[in-house]
């Protein structure tokens, strides 16, 4: 028999297809990632001709005619409420660059899945020797273990957008969607419906662009607020005005610039010993490896009963 699809996450469980754990116990991931390649002039058709081929798994296609969109489009539908995406052909001012293909998906989603490597390595295979497959930009995941009502993210010079129904239901935002240096802070747990609190931050990196140096000044400002039981000293040595005001800052930190500098001498390092989120360099390292591997091509090459390399397994396997 054929390796099968990957069974489903576990109810209420976060699962990745690969992570690495910081020094501060938040897990680092990779999850959207756009994949360019530079197809070969006249193999973008034997790339749909071999999709033509895919029988054992659904997809959607559509034809785009707009200016800056891919021509053709799938959608491929794996089980669990699992996608991927890829565009062939690029609707330029001067016609259609067919030279042009990319692919979008979540590794922590179809990481394993046969489909997702079998349309990675036809369109590989079609591409030329140098740089066939380039990162164009990434979201790097980093959950903090705790409730969302635990973190707060500060506003800077970026544009700041703002979702709150609730403080448990809340989505901040900073700079512009969809480009490098957006920075998102959600409640994982509502999102994803698990049973442990996790609240994710997403940065998105352009991939030619995604140095250590660059990332941590583009890292935001998040604190993580600590009770009152955890400061008890130095929270008990405060006067009942004091402790009002730092109870105000541990929930809403960007309005310490709205005290008098006296007071923000006094209550700043009270609001730092908060902790804030920092960038782990180590840990992005060992994600800066793992983006790497998706520019590399899988062994497994032929569709499941098709001639080709796809690993076998026994019947008991």
């Amino acid at each position: 028999m054929y390796i099968k699809e990957e069974k489903k996450a576990p109810l209420g469980a976060l699962v990745y297809t690969w992570k690495t754990t910081a020094k501060d116990g938040s897990t680092y991931s990779i999850d959207k990632l756009l994949l360019d390649f530079a197809v070969k002039y006249r193999a973008g058709q034997g790339v749909l001709d071999r999709l033509a081929g895919l029988l054992w798994v659904e997809y959607r296609h559509w034809t785009s005619y707009k200016m800056g969109t891919f021509r053709e489009q799938f959608s491929f539908e794996l089980p669990g409420d699992r996608s991927f995406w890829l565009g062939m052909g690029l609707n330029g001012p001067n016609g259609v660059d067919t030279r042009r293909a990319r692919l979008e998906l979540n590794p922590n989603k179809v990481g394993h899945s046969q489909a997702l490597w079998y349309v990675f390595n036809a369109l590989w295979d079609a591409s030329g020797p140098h740089e066939r497959v380039t990162v164009k930009r990434w979201d790097l995941a980093v959950d903090l273990p705790g409730s969302r009502e635990e973190y707060e993210l500060m506003k800077d010079g970026r544009q700041y957008e703002e979702m709150r129904r609730s403080a448990s239901d809340r989505t901040q935002y900073l700079g512009q969607r969809n480009a490098p240096g957006r920075c998102k802070l959600y409640n994982k747990t509502r999102e994803s419906g698990l049973e442990q609190l996790l609240t994710r931050l997403e940065l998105t990196l352009d991939g030619a662009d995604c140095a250590p140096d660059r990332v941590a000044g583009e890292w935001p400002t998040v604190y993580r607020v600590r009770s009152e039981e955890q400061l008890s000293l130095e929270v008990a040595a405060l006067n009942e005005t004091d402790r009002f005001i730092l109870r105000t800052l541990w929930r809403e930190p960007e309005r310490l610039s709205e005290l008098s500098r006296r007071k923000r001498a006094k209550l700043e390092p009270l609001l730092a010993a908060c902790g804030r989120v920092e960038f782990d360099r180590a840990a992005f390292g060992e994600v800066l490896l793992e983006l790497r591997r998706w520019t590399e091509r899988r062994p497994e090459t032929a569709a499941p009963g098709c001639p080709g390399t796809w690993k076998e397994i026994p019947e008991n396997g």
